[in-house]
Parts: C-alpha cells; structure tokens; sequence
C-alpha cells in the first residue's frame, strides 16, 4: 500500500504510521529525541518569593537583627 502524502501548496509531505496504526505526518525530527519542557522563568520567580517570604519571617522573628533598616 502506497504512503499517502498531504498536499500544502506546492509542497507534500509523507506520512508514517503511529503505534495505533493511524497515519500522521512524518516529522522532520522524528529520530531525535524530544526537548525537555521546562519554564527557567517559572522556577525564577518560585525562588524570589521563597525568598522574599523566608525575610519576612526573619524579620516578624528576629526584629532586632533589621534594627539598622530603620523601618
């Protein structure tokens, strides 16, 4: 049986078969491994509020080591 192809323009594109046996598009990076979705940002921001957090308690905690803030 023949592969089916897409067409897009001027431009086809081959299919391949999945595990299930559908056909999808063929990738152009199939044979690499996929990237890691993580948010660097996320993580950042995760960090500052722990930290901004963390000095608050210290300062409710410990008022007479901030004496020198002048608050």
């Amino acid at each position: 049986m023949p592969v089916p192809k897409v067409k897009k323009g001027k431009w086809s594109k081959e299919r391949e078969r999945t595990k299930s046996g559908r056909w999808r598009k063929k990738r152009s990076d199939a044979d690499q491994p996929r990237k890691k979705k993580r948010s660097t940002l996320k993580y950042a921001l995760a960090a500052i509020a722990v930290v901004i957090v963390a000095l608050i308690v210290i300062y409710f905690l410990f008022p007479d080591l901030f004496s020198w803030l002048k608050i």
